[in-house]
């Protein structure tokens, strides 16, 4: 036991967690402390990994994750972790007010994986919302459950550590989310939301503001109050059977949106006010397919759903007739209907008798067998003729 705390103390000072003379480092909180000894997990990052750390068994454990995108100016290492290594987008809400029903620790979001770290939960007539950071000790200072607060957060707090990795000196850093917590009036009641989502191309997380995003329309049809809220959460909504959208700040158009009609890859076009999503690859997802009858089957999906989209975009083109960019997605679509339709007539023209043999067509049956004697009929005349050439 006696070796094991002592390997225990050089690991952690090691990672700069402890100071040579047997104390935490100062750069992180007592809550931080509190936390990582009784098996919370402590994140920090240097200039390649994003690590993790955690007592279990008197022995430290250690992970790396790979960190080859830049860190977020309103993110903690809690969230950063959880965007990167579940490759998810993350709602966060910035900003909120009501009545304090809960002060406690937790991992964040409820991920084991995640660290332990203080959090207060308010309540108002939206429902609740959560917060999560060691610095809120120092703001909850005076307040108590029951009161009425108004929390927003003011960024994040760096905070550097000094490891010893592989013989050198290497800093490593830890990124904490700072509050302002004050009692709740009519003049500072503030509510803000955004979602964070990392960009894979770019190695960078991308934000959009989602406190008042509003949206009417998508593909023709009106969005709810609860859909709209389901969307600013970053959660998938489903339209129909086919198409599902979901809010993305990765997203290249205006509204943010992404979306898929099933397993096929989709875009989209603005037009007054709402979103169209447009099937651009469907073809390519076509010509993968192994089985024939699959592919005339899912042909005709894309092909009724680009019916749909041309009847839609020949009502806005009737409404608007003034708006350019309409005429030309409408010409896209009739290109893209003709070029389906070319390849759905080409595979029916190949496998025309094959069908027309599979659902019994008396005539072809006859015929087949008949030209099966006659060739029996030759085959026999051939070998009679052979053989008396070589009897003479």
């Amino acid at each position: 036991m006696e070796n094991n705390t002592t390997f225990l103390t050089d690991d952690l000072k090691k990672f700069g967690i402890m100071t040579e003379d047997n104390q935490f480092s100062q750069k992180l909180s007592q809550q931080e402390v509190y936390n990582f000894l009784k098996g919370g997990v402590l994140i920090a990052e240097n200039d390649q990994n994003r690590l993790t750390f955690k007592i279990a068994d008197d022995k430290l454990n250690v992970n790396a994750y790979t960190k080859d995108w830049i860190s977020h100016q309103d993110l903690s290492s809690a969230e950063l972790l959880e965007i990167t290594s579940k490759n998810a987008n993350l709602y966060k809400v910035m900003a909120d007010y009501g009545t304090i029903t809960h002060i406690g620790k937790n991992h964040f979001n409820n991920n084991p994986e995640n660290e332990i770290t203080l959090f207060v939960e308010v309540e108002n007539e939206r429902g609740k919302t959560r917060f999560f950071g060691n610095k809120l000790e120092e703001g909850l200072a005076g307040f108590k459950i029951g009161d009425k607060v108004q929390i927003n957060q003011t960024g994040i707090e760096k905070a550097t550590l000094h490891a010893n990795i592989e013989r050198e000196v290497k800093e490593m850093t830890r990124y904490d989310n700072l509050f302002i917590i004050r009692p709740l009036d009519e003049k500072n009641r503030q509510f803000q939301s955004r979602l964070f989502e990392l960009d894979n191309k770019d190695k960078t997380i991308k934000d959009i503001d989602t406190t008042k995003y509003e949206l009417q329309t998508v593909n023709g049809h009106t969005l709810s109050e609860k859909q709209l809220q389901l969307l600013r959460k970053g959660k998938e909504v489903k339209l129909d059977n086919e198409t599902t959208i979901q809010l993305s700040p990765k997203a290249d158009n205006e509204k943010g949106l992404s979306a898929s009609v099933k397993m096929l890859l989709i875009t989209s076009i603005t037009i007054d006010g709402g979103l169209t999503f447009l099937i651009l690859k469907g073809i390519q997802k076509l010509a993968k397919m192994q089985e024939e009858n699959q592919k005339q089957q899912e042909s005709q999906k894309y092909l009724a759903e680009l019916q749909k989209l041309k009847g839609f975009l020949q009502s806005k083109a009737e409404q608007y007739p003034d708006n350019k960019k309409i005429i030309t997605d409408l010409n896209i679509v009739g290109k893209e209907i003709s070029n389906v339709q070319t390849r759905v007539s080409e595979n029916q023209e190949k496998n025309k008798d094959t069908v027309s043999l599979k659902v019994g067509d008396p005539d072809l049956f006859e015929d087949a067998n008949q030209k099966k004697e006659e060739e029996k009929r030759n085959e026999e005349d051939t070998r009679k003729s052979q053989s008396f050439s070589r009897g003479r």
